[in-house]
């Protein structure tokens, strides 16, 4: 049986609690099915025992047997196969030797050796524990306490049928077989007493009361651990530290006690004992938003469950991974895993359990758009929840109900199924749940235009959210009004609507972990900030005087600087297994989500950020203007600012945008040759794709750059949103018709910023920092692949792709790129160059890692603080949906033909310290942009910026390698007489523009420079 619940939105909610539960006590009795599913590994074990005694056949009979002793000696032998069983743990000796324990009691009893019966129906009994078979267990322990009148073995027995009680119910049951328990063994042994303690401590998590728990758990451990038994100290320590997880504040000592139990059931060899308290460390990491610990944690525990046939156990983790994957953007397995889960727990008849799977896979089939299956999986679990009885579970599968016909835009049917859902809440008094169906009812009320409707539910929802202190869905609730209110151009409510949902993220220290997922977390604050821009903008637009368009500008600052830092928590669980699970015990004194590290950096990256007057500072002259973009659904806008004027301008909607670009895109590469084309038809074709290029190009231009004055402009600085970060600028054609064939590189050197906050920023880091001592480290032609012509010496296993580190694995496989990682033999050409052009000054400041040495270990090791320039010839990933995973693909294999971790992640750039005036990620198969419906941010960049680089190359899209290394050359050749990176880059560029061969924006127009221009 699993308790009531609380909340079903956020992640401590009913979804923890239904992972948790099970793994805690245990779960119903195994099934028929079940029994037959471990039945080759039971024949197996049951062909060992009759090999170690041929005469095992015969001795099941006292009258043929004839003597008390043998029949003594032949329990004695039945007792230890079956003990030295048990401890294989699987689901074949398991059953094995729960008969053999069985029959060695009818043997010992037979010789009116009780003691020694009542022994071996508790041994008996624990395994039918393990297996869940809690009816079974019940009846062994009550043998066992009726057979032998010592009071140890009753006091065992009697605390054991308290314990099945305990996780079964009812309450009432448990809590009278474990008081009997206490009050029998209050006066006996060390052992006994800690036994009852034990199982009074269970009876009362049971019901609720964990602050009694707690103390008579404590109890039992001391008496457990004096009287030497190291597995019902575990016990007692598992269930500490489960309350103390789940609990507020005590999470350090949760940590101490997991660490105990785990300690003390692998000096025992008890794998049984670490699944529960590796499953239980799962399902706590996802509570705190690290989904790859959680994953680690649960991937220990699956396999022993599995092996064990403890069915209910394993289909709680599967849940669990299908939690996990949901959240880390794999969808697809996440349906797999609850879909398996669901027919797990439907062949052991556990309701709950299947339900739960259900109500996963129906948000795994929402995030694929496949709207139509939802309908009849959410009917299933309402009849699943009629047949269990539990009233909240039918609330929940009503709620689910009416999200399906609102998917389908059946409003109406929505309506009334949130009304039913919303009724069973309130009889069950589930304020929290009650407070998320009216924010949905509010929501579908004002998608229908009944505006007065949706404030009455949206106003009831916040007074509840708020006496809940659900934080988070005050903000949501806030928005909603805002949106409302918008749409009935009540400005001047919106505005104190918008701004309480702004002040709740920004400073209640809400965090993607108080979110039902991740991607609603990301998708919810960019809304956020959005309606708050629109907001200022349309009031800017009402009194121009107000300084509303300046309140907009530095809203959109803030909501880049959110962005970043969101991304900093997200890249802090990018890291092996190994690490991840040592990690999480070494956090003890963390209780938000994010490790120490990680806030560090945060915090080093959490400046101010400036206001419009403060940006003008920055700049010496009115030759550099900054151009800042926000995309909003309704409407976008753009900011232009030099140091003496300001202006705003309206631009479309972000998808009118978005499609603009996706089209410049598509047409901006070459068009591959097709099958059977002849030359002609490529030709005719590319002139076809070269017109809708240029048609692409001037709608751009126009629309972004046609409000703006660049006759005397030297320098453009360009803070983009969405789908603009995917957008070649330099390429652009100047937006006056008489100029309309040059590009904007033409005229005026271009550069983008994360924020226009960030500059000063980096100039301030700038003048603080040490300055370099040596010239460049150049990194190229990494080894990836075991075919690797530089390994013919070594034998290697096949490619494994799980061989890579999981990281780089999960990002290729989000941009869709190939599993193979092909060699750059060409940047090993550009590497050499490039030291060529810089070793003309100083040789000794060069240092060149080619093939293994360009490794991950050397960056991370060595350090990169004294080098002026780095440069990257390599591979790329840029995961536009979830930017913590992006990295850079070192050498995966190193001189020995070993595999090692050459991924340098996201997270290690922004630990790096640089004191570099220019990284060049001259990285090849970047991938950016072929996902830009999530519109996410950039990650390597601003990893490389806020380690102290002063600016950084990028690509935006795959390059050409004769390309790169023409541009490199004159990159470098240019830096080395002394012009600035961002005019070192113009001018490479339109060297290339001016050769024919390269003239292409495809060609040139990919690396962008990020960062300080001067």
């Amino acid at each position: 049986m699993r308790a009531a619940v609380v909340s079903r939105g956020s992640m401590t909610g009913r979804t923890i609690s239904m992972l948790l539960l099970g793994i805690v006590f245990a779960f119903p009795p195994l099934s028929r099915g079940q029994a037959e599913a471990i039945g080759s590994s039971q024949r197996k074990a049951e062909a060992r025992v009759k090999e170690s005694s041929d005469s095992q056949s015969r001795r099941r009979s006292p009258e043929i047997d004839g003597s008390r002793d043998l029949l003594r000696r032949r329990a004695e032998a039945d007792f230890q196969k079956a003990s030295a069983l048990r401890e294989q743990e699987t689901g074949g000796d398991l059953a094995v030797a729960t008969r053999l324990f069985r029959d060695s009691a009818r043997l010992f009893e037979s010789t009116h050796e009780y003691q020694r019966a009542a022994q071996a129906q508790v041994r008996a009994g624990e395994i039918y524990f393990t297996l869940s078979q809690y009816e079974n267990a019940r009846r062994s322990f009550r043998k066992a306490f009726h057979l032998e009148q010592d009071p140890e073995v009753r006091c065992k027995a009697l605390s054991r049928i308290a314990r099945t009680y305990a996780t079964t119910g009812p309450f009432s049951l448990a809590d009278q077989y474990s008081n009997q328990a206490l009050n029998l063994c209050g006066r006996l042994g060390e052992s006994a007493q800690a036994e009852a303690l034990e199982a009074r401590g269970e009876a009362l998590d049971f019901a609720g009361e964990r602050s009694k728990s707690q103390d008579y758990f404590l109890r039992a451990r001391d008496l457990f651990a004096a009287a030497k038994d190291d597995n019902g100290q575990a016990q007692a320590s598992l269930m500490l530290a489960y309350d103390a997880l789940f609990s507020g504040g005590k999470q350090a000592q949760g940590l101490q006690a997991a660490g105990e139990a785990l300690q003390l059931w692998s000096s025992l060899g008890n794998r049984h004992g670490i699944a529960r308290m590796r499953a239980i460390l799962g399902t706590w990491a996802i509570t705190k938003g690290e989904f790859e610990t959680a994953q680690c944690n649960y991937k220990v525990a699956r396999p022993v469950f599995r092996e064990i046939g403890n069915k209910d156990d394993e289909g709680s983790v599967l849940n669990g991974l299908g939690y996990v994957s949901r959240e880390m953007g794999d969808w697809q397995n996440s349906l797999q895993y609850y879909q398996y889960a669901k027919a797990i727990f439907a062949s052991v008849h556990d309701q709950l359990g299947e339900i739960e799977a259900i109500q996963g896979a129906g948000k795994a089939f929402t995030a694929m758009k496949n709207y139509r299956a939802l309908l009849p999986l959410y009917q299933a679990e309402l009849r699943l929840a009629h047949q269990a009885g539990d009233p909240l579970a039918t609330a929940y599968a009503l709620e689910d109900m009416a999200a399906a016909y609102e998917a389908q835009s059946n409003y109406a049917r929505a309506e009334t199924f949130y009304r039913r859902s919303l009724e069973a809440y309130r009889t069950a008094n589930h304020l929290h749940s009650e407070g998320d169906v009216l924010i949905r009812l509010g929501h579908l009320q004002a998608t229908q235009k009944k505006y007065a409707l949706a404030f009455a539910s949206l106003e009831q929802a916040n007074a509840l959210k708020e006496q809940t202190g659900q934080i988070e869905d005050v903000a949501k609730i806030q928005y909603e009004l805002a949106s409302i209110y918008r749409r009935l151009n009540r400005l001047q409510d919106a505005l104190p609507a918008i701004e309480k949902t702004i002040d709740i993220i920004e400073k209640q220290r809400v965090t993607i972990s108080h979110f039902d997922s991740r991607a609603s977390y990301f998708a919810s604050v960019h809304r956020y900030y959005a309606l708050y821009v629109q907001v200022l903008m349309l009031l800017h637009w009402r009194d121009p005087a107000l300084g509303f368009a300046e309140k907009a500008f530095d809203a959109s600052e803030r909501s880049k600087v959110r962005s970043l830092l969101d991304l900093l928590t997200a890249s802090s669980q990018d890291a092996p297994c190994d690490e991840l699970l040592q990690r999480q015990f070494q956090a003890e004194q963390e209780t938000d989500a994010g490790t120490a590290e990680v806030k560090l950096i945060a915090a080093r990256s959490a400046s101010p950020t400036l206001t419009m007057q403060e940006v003008q500072t920055e700049f010496e002259g009115d030759d550099t203007i900054l151009l800042e973009y926000a995309l909003g659904d309704e409407r976008s806008y753009l900011w232009v600012i030099n140091k003496n004027r300001t202006a705003s301008h309206e631009l479309p909607p972000s998808e009118q945008i978005k499609k603009l670009v996706e089209g410049f895109r598509r047409t901006l590469l070459p068009p591959q040759w097709k099958d059977g084309e002849t030359a002609a038809e490529y030709q005719a074709r590319a002139r076809r794709v070269h017109q809708e290029f240029q048609l692409y190009s001037r709608q751009l231009s126009r629309l972004l750059l046609g409000p703006v004055a660049l006759a005397r402009v030297k320098r453009i600085l360009i803070v983009p949103d969405g789908s603009l970060q995917y957008i070649p600028f330099a390429s652009l054609p100047l937006p006056s018709p008489t100029m309309a064939e040059e590009p904007l590189v033409s005229r005026q050197e271009v550069v983008i910023l994360p924020s226009a906050s960030v500059l000063a920023s980096l100039r301030k880091a700038a003048a603080k920092r040490n300055p370099p001592t040596a010239t460049a480290a150049i990194f190229a032609d990494p080894v990836f692949e075991p075919d690797d012509p530089r390994l013919s010496t070594f034998r290697l296993p096949p490619n494994n792709i799980q061989e890579r580190p999981p990281a780089l694995s999960r990002a290729i496989q989000d941009i869709g790129a190939s599993s193979y990682i092909a060699r750059l033999p060409a940047s090993r050409t550009e590497a050499n160059a490039i030291a060529t052009i810089l070793r003309s000054r100083n040789p000794q400041g060069v240092h060149i890692a080619l093939d293994f040495d360009a490794n991950r270990d050397y960056v991370l090791t060595h350090g990169l603080a004294q080098f002026r320039f780095l440069h990257f010839a390599t591979h790329g990933v840029v995961d536009t949906r979830y930017p913590e995973r992006s990295g850079l693909i070192l050498s995966l294999i190193d001189r020995k033909g070993r595999r090692g971790d050459g991924y340098l992640r996201l997270g290690d750039i922004y630990n790096l310290k640089l004191s570099a005036d220019l990284v060049v990620l001259s990285s090849c198969d970047s991938a950016l942009g072929q996902d830009l419906a999530s519109e996410g941010i950039v990650g390597l960049p601003r990893a490389f910026l806020h380690a102290g680089a002063k600016s950084v190359i990028a690509t935006l899209w795959k390059v050409n390698d004769q390309a790169t290394a023409k541009l490199m050359a004159g990159l470098y050749a240019r830096i080395q007489r002394g012009e600035s990176p961002s005019s070192a880059l113009r001018g490479a560029q339109l060297e290339m523009v001016h050769d024919e061969q390269w003239s292409k924006p495809y060609y040139w127009a990919a690396f962008a420079l990020q960062g300080d221009y001067r």
